[in-house]
Order: C-alpha cells, then sequence, then structure tokens
C-alpha cells in the first residue's frame, strides 16, 4: 500500500484525496482477495446499495487509480451517471440585483455595495473575495491558486476597477 501512496504523492494529490483513495482500496482487499472485473463490479454494486452516487464515483476513481498503478487499465469501472439540475435555485432575478446594488449605494452602505458589486462581477466565492486586495484591483484581476495546483483567474470589470480605486483613495485605504 506504500508503493500505492508514493504513487498518488507523485501525481500531486492531495492529502485528503490520498487517505480516502487508500482507504477504498484497502476496503476492496478487505473482502476480495484478488482484481477481476467481477469482484470489480460486485464491489461497485455494494457500494451502490451503501452511498450516495457522488461518493460511489469517488470510491471507482479510487480503483481505477490503482488499476493503473498496477497495470490493469483495462479493467477500470465506469462511473454512475448523475443527473444534474439544469437550472440554479435562490438566484436573485437581475432586477433585484440592480434594486439591491443602487440602494447600497444610496443608503452609503458602500463596503456592501463593492461586496455584491464583486460577487456578481466576478463569479468570485465569498472566501476567496475576502482575501482580495487592493494591489488585484490595480492589476484588475486575482490568481485564486485551488488545489490540484489549478489557477483561476478572477477578472475585475474596467468600469468597477475604476470606481473601486476612486472609493479607495476617497477614503485613503
Amino acid at each position: 500500500m506504500k508503493e500505492f501512496e508514493d504513487y498518488l504523492r507523485k501525481n500531486n494529490l492531495a492529502e485528503k484525496t490520498i487517505s480516502s483513495y487508500v482507504f477504498t482500496i484497502k476496503k476492496y482487499f478487505s473482502i476480495y482477495d484478488d482484481i477481476t472485473k467481477k469482484n470489480l463490479l460486485t464491489f461497485k454494486g455494494d457500494l451502490l446499495e451503501t452511498y450516495k452516487p457522488k461518493t460511489v464515483n469517488l470510491r471507482v476513481q479510487a480503483i481505477n487509480k490503482y488499476l493503473d498503478f498496477v497495470g490493469k487499465e483495462k479493467l477500470k469501472l465506469k462511473f454512475v451517471k448523475i443527473q444534474q439540475k439544469n437550472f440554479l435555485e435562490n438566484v436573485i432575478s437581475d432586477a433585484d440585483y440592480k434594486f439591491l446594488k443602487n440602494q447600497l449605494k444610496k443608503d452609503n452602505n458602500m463596503e456592501w455595495y463593492f461586496v455584491v458589486r464583486y460577487l456578481a462581477a466576478t463569479g468570485a466565492r465569498v472566501s476567496e473575495l475576502i482575501q482580495l486586495k487592493v494591489e488585484h484591483v490595480q492589476k484588475g484581476y486575482y490568481d485564486i491558486y485551488a488545489k490540484g495546483g489549478k489557477v483561476r483567474r478572477l477578472y475585475i470589470p474596467k468600469k468597477l476597477k475604476q470606481e473601486t480605486l476612486l472609493w479607495l483613495d476617497e477614503n485613503n485605504i
């Protein structure tokens, strides 16, 4: 199992991912002695009876990664199809957004005005927005480093950038 962990680390996987994958493989081998298509499909069926599809897919991903590791790629399992909702719930309308934005500005509640503007204009998450700095506004973008070494760039629209810099200057921030 140590060799598999090392293999996962060389693939730059997060520690939680590694422990999850190792847990799955240990669970598989606690039930089955060898890797066969029949055993793999039975294991997947047992997972489907116990866990939600998202969790089953995580376990299948772990198994497939292990099959890559041992050179048995031909035995890889297919993921469970999860039907996605093709609409968003709890999203305010454009009219509500404009009303909220304008009301915050009218009430001179500029901190919340900019929070609402940045969330809407950049698609940033709240956890990302609280890390935003003046230097990012000046550059016009903000690079977010996510797990797996991925980088996501949030662009700040020119009009919002100018309005923010003006407000920051007026308030000596």
